[in-house]
């Protein structure tokens, strides 16, 4: 006879448990200082987020030790004969889709990774002087500001990292009767990221009102080095439309959950809505959805009402049974509505009707800047995170000011990253995209999964005026929600991945 296969442990070792209760502590750390730490933008909450990320890493590497020493499996495999050929075949197109992922993200970090090492110039801010380096390769990828391209390699490793812990973590949640076809783990994280998303949103409104016109302080506390007036600045961010596009992202989250919980509440618990925290998200989603027009953001209030359009139509087809449930809903979006009427239209229907009279403050010049550079640098490009050294340039021909940003993530990525570079992130957001529609091709998913589709197309669609792909406190999100809308979803007690 042969040989019996070692028996998997199903019983979890202590260190695993202790591991996986401190990856939870990091993943709520992580989501609320984020944006309350003015965005995550300076440098020290930047290496905050950073560091705290690479913890996450250590504690992953924890649990697969732990987990080859103890033969311990968090996630037991189902039988072949337990699944149909159509849920077998998702698991393995599934399964090459997270394999071609995991490699097109390795891949990226190298191509930065080398962009560093093979450097051609280093930028100083404080002189505006670059230093050359000899000895470059030119047939491999570099960077016209080393200082920025390392910056950029471990923001980005940190976030690779956030993927792949809050992934394993996901897959480790365990069956509770009060979560029978939402993740638990999931579940909680979503109420952590919609609670602190609309204490922010209260917070950014109540900033708002009580600066006026005037000069503003973040928080209340700090007056930023630019965008000093109030009107620019929005709660702890210093530039508005990073705040409008944080809230975007997180308003179809909560909207979506609550959905999914009444639904669970009367489909499954046989218990009425409301007898669990979900009305609580009721006023988070009213004041983070009132938020981008409050702004006066005006890629914010456009995303802000395209996603509303979309959601009122996604209403018609997710089937809620309960009256309650659609009021609750229209409620908060009809209050969200009236209450951006009544405190920021006045402020935002200028800054609309003069979009395009006025090139969008300038913006197109940037653009039209940005693609003259694109041929200048060739197919490798100006290396990530090289832009603001880069631009300088271009002052005094058709630009007039030195800019930090293109305002168009696309093009600054195509410009930085070239050809070889933009093609590993293509690469990337295609197979996110193909396992999410997979999943939901397969298995028709619960609302807080479309809801989050919908909460991530906001932010794609905002980037094409702006910078939120370049803004770490809404990359720490968008990663996390990555991960939920790709890994294995449970229903009704299984797994199906």
């Amino acid at each position: 006879m042969p040989p019996k296969k070692p028996l998997r442990k199903s019983r979890e070792p202590k260190l695993h448990k202790l591991a996986d209760k401190l990856t939870e502590i990091l993943l709520y750390f992580m989501i609320i200082f984020s944006p309350w730490a003015f965005g995550t933008t300076e440098p020290w909450s930047i290496w905050t987020m950073n560091i705290t990320a690479y913890a996450l890493g250590m504690l992953l590497m924890t649990k697969w030790i732990t987990r080859f020493a103890t033969n311990y499996n968090q996630k037991p495999k189902l039988e072949i004969n337990e699944l149909s050929p159509k849920q077998n075949l998702l698991r393995l197109i599934q399964k090459n889709c997270t394999i071609f992922l995991a490699g097109s993200m390795f891949l990226l970090l190298a191509y930065i990774l080398t962009s560093a090492i093979n450097a051609r110039a280093s930028f100083n801010f404080d002189t505006n002087e670059y230093t050359y380096f000899e000895g470059v390769n030119k047939n491999l990828p570099h960077s016209y500001n080393a200082g920025g391209t390392w910056f950029l390699f471990w923001q980005y490793l940190g976030l690779i990292i956030l993927f792949w812990s809050t992934r394993d973590w996901f897959a480790g949640a365990k069956p509770t009767k009060y979560s029978i076809s939402l993740n638990p783990r999931f579940k909680r994280l979503l109420f952590v990221l919609c609670f602190s998303g609309g204490a922010l949103a209260l917070e950014c409104i109540l900033q708002r009102i009580y600066f006026g016109e005037f000069s503003g302080k973040l928080l209340f506390l700090i007056e930023p080095s630019i965008n000093k007036a109030n009107l620019n600045q929005f709660g702890p961010f210093a530039y508005r439309s990073n705040a409008a596009s944080y809230l975007n992202l997180i308003w179809p989250l909560g909207l979506g959950l609550l959905i999914e919980l009444g639904r669970e509440n009367l489909d499954y618990g046989k218990r009425r809505i409301g007898s669990g925290p979900e009305l609580l998200l009721i006023p988070c989603i009213f004041l983070a959805a009132s938020g981008p027009i409050i702004s006066s953001a005006r890629g914010g209030a456009l995303v802000m009402i395209g996603v509303l359009i979309l959601i009122a139509v996604s209403m018609l087809f997710v089937k809620v049974r309960s009256k309650f449930l659609h009021f609750c809903v229209s409620a908060a979006l009809l209050a969200s509505l009236v209450t951006a009427y009544k405190l920021g239209w006045e402020k935002i229907e200028p800054r609309l009707i003069n979009a395009f009279s006025d090139n969008m403050t300038g913006r197109t010049l940037i653009y039209e800047t940005t693609l003259k550079m694109i041929d200048d640098y060739g197919k490798f490009g100006s290396g990530p995170g090289s832009f603001e050294a880069i631009i300088q340039f271009e002052l005094g021909g058709i630009l007039s000011k030195w800019e930090s940003w293109v305002h168009n993530d696309y093009l600054e990525f195509y410009l930085t990253f070239g050809k070889p570079g933009g093609a590993l992130m293509f690469c990337i957001l295609f197979f996110l995209m193909a396992s999410a529609t997979l999943t939901l091709f397969f298995k028709p998913q619960k609302a807080v999964t479309w809801f989050g589709l919908i909460s991530l197309l906001g932010v794609v669609i905002h980037a094409a005026g702006d910078f939120p792909l370049q803004t770490l406190s809404i990359l720490i999100p968008v990663s996390i929600l990555s991960t939920f809308i790709t890994v294995s979803q449970k229903h009704g007690g299984q797994h199906c991945s």
